[in-house]
C-alpha cells in the first residue's frame, strides 16, 4: 500500500477573501488530491486594507488544510515581491513537515521549491494554467520572467500542464523537463445531467470573467442580435464574476429585455444549475487554455460552441458541440443558427456525463497526480 503523502501547495493565484474566484481550478485539484494524501495549501497575497504588518487564517477540511498569509504591502511594486516572500517565510513555519512541494502557477515565489530541493532535498512538481505563455510578444520583463522561471523549470521532476497547447508554448519560450497533461478538475456529483430536452424557447448560456480582450462579450452580443432580428426566438443568460453593466446597456440600447438575461456572480452549484437549465453553452474567448466551463458543460450533458484556442480542440470530442475559429461572428452565427434550427444533432446526455468522469472527475485527477507524486518522490 503506497505512503499517504503530505503535499504542499504552493500557489500565485487561490480564492482569497479579496479575490473568491481567482484560481478556483487550483483550489478544485487540491481538493482532488486530499482524497488521497493529506494537503497544505499556502498562499500569501497583499492587502492594502491591512493597518500593517501581517494577518495570518487557516481553514481546515479533512485532509486539506488552508493557510492565508496577507500582507500590508507597499506602494512601490517592486518592494512587494520581498513582502510576499517573507509572507511565505511565515506561512512556512506553521506547515511542518511534508513529502513533495506543488507549485501551482509559476511566479517568483517559486524559487522557494528550488531552495527545498537544494537544501531540504525535497522534490517538487509544477502546474501551470497561465495565458501569459500564448503570446508571441515578448517585452523585456516577459523576457526576464522567463528566463527565471527556466531556472525553476530545472530543477522540477515534472511540469504539469493542462493542455498540449500550453506546454508546448511554454517550451517554445526555452522551458525544458518532463511534461504531462493534467486538464482542470469537475466535481461532477455537482455539475450532474440535465434532462435530455429543456422545455420552452431555446436557451445559450455564457459564464466568465466577462473581460472583453479575453471573452469576446460583444462579439457574442452582436450576433445575438442579429439572430433576433432575423425572427429567431431564443434565450441568451449571459453572467459571470466580472462587470455586467455594458451587456445591460447593450440590452437597453437595443431593447433587448425579453431575450437577453444577465446575472452575477455564481456558487458552482449555481453555475451547474445555470447549465441544466440551458440547452448549449457558448465561448467565444480569443485565447484559453483548457477551461473548465467546457468541462462542467459537458458533465452536466451541455453541448458547446467555442472557438477553437490554446488547448480546447484537446478534450472536445467531435459530437460534444462545434469548434470555430477566433473572432470569426459568421461562424459563430452559423452554429448558433445551426443549433436553433435543430440541424445538429449532438451526444446522449449520460455519453457527455461519462466523458467528464472519466477525463475530469475527481478521483481520476486524483489518481493521474498521485502517479506523477509518486515517481517524484521515488526520483524516477
Amino acid at each position: 500500500m503506497e505512503k499517504k503523502l503530505h503535499i504542499l501547495f504552493l500557489s500565485h493565484w487561490f480564492p482569497s477573501r479579496s479575490f473568491p474566484k481567482n484560481g478556483n481550478f487550483i483550489l478544485r485539484h487540491a481538493k482532488s488530491v486530499a482524497t488521497l494524501h493529506q494537503v497544505t495549501v499556502l498562499f500569501a497575497e497583499r492587502d492594502e486594507t491591512l493597518k500593517s504588518g501581517y494577518e495570518i487564517m487557516e481553514e481546515k477540511e479533512n485532509n486539506l488544510r488552508i493557510i492565508y498569509v496577507y500582507f500590508k504591502g507597499s506602494s512601490i511594486k517592486v518592494f512587494n515581491y520581498w513582502e510576499k516572500f517573507r509572507a511565505y517565510q511565515k506561512g512556512l513555519k506553521l506547515v511542518g513537515n511534508f513529502d513533495l512541494i506543488h507549485v501551482n502557477i509559476l511566479h517568483y515565489y517559486a524559487f522557494i521549491a528550488c531552495y527545498y530541493k537544494i537544501k531540504k532535498k525535497v522534490n517538487f512538481v509544477v502546474t501551470e494554467h497561465w495565458t501569459r505563455w500564448l503570446g508571441s510578444e515578448q517585452p523585456i520583463h516577459l523576457r526576464f520572467y522567463y528566463k527565471m522561471m527556466k531556472i525553476v523549470c530545472s530543477y522540477a521532476s515534472y511540469i504539469l500542464s493542462v493542455s498540449n497547447d500550453l506546454a508546448d508554448r511554454m517550451k517554445e519560450k526555452g522551458i525544458k523537463g518532463n511534461f504531462q497533461i493534467i486538464p482542470n478538475v469537475v466535481d461532477t456529483e455537482v455539475f450532474y445531467k440535465k434532462k435530455e430536452n429543456n422545455e420552452g424557447k431555446t436557451v445559450f448560456l455564457h459564464i466568465s470573467s466577462l473581460n472583453q480582450e479575453h471573452k469576446n462579450i460583444r462579439g457574442i452580443l452582436k450576433v445575438t442580435k442579429k439572430l433576433l432580428e432575423e425572427g429567431f426566438d431564443f434565450i441568451l443568460q449571459i453572467g459571470g464574476d466580472g462587470d455586467i453593466s455594458p451587456i445591460q446597456e447593450f440590452i437597453r440600447e437595443n431593447k433587448l429585455e425579453n431575450n437577453i438575461f444577465t446575472f452575477g456572480e455564481l456558487t458552482e452549484p449555481g453555475v451547474a444549475e445555470k447549465m441544466r437549465q440551458s440547452d448549449y453553452f457558448v465561448l467565444f474567448s480569443n485565447r484559453e487554455n483548457q477551461p473548465c466551463v467546457i468541462n462542467e458543460s459537458f458533465s452536466c450533458g451541455l453541448p458547446v460552441i467555442s472557438t477553437r484556442v490554446g488547448g480546447v480542440a484537446e478534450f472536445f470530442p467531435d459530437n460534444f458541440g462545434i469548434l470555430i475559429e477566433k473572432g470569426n461572428k459568421q461562424e459563430l452565427y452559423k452554429a448558433m443558427k445551426n443549433c436553433l434550427e435543430r440541424k445538429i444533432v449532438f451526444a446522449d446526455v449520460s455519453v457527455m456525463h461519462q466523458y467528464a468522469v472519466e477525463h475530469f472527475g475527481v478521483n481520476h485527477i486524483a489518481k493521474e497526480m498521485n502517479l506523477v507524486y509518486q515517481k517524484a518522490i521515488n526520483n524516477q
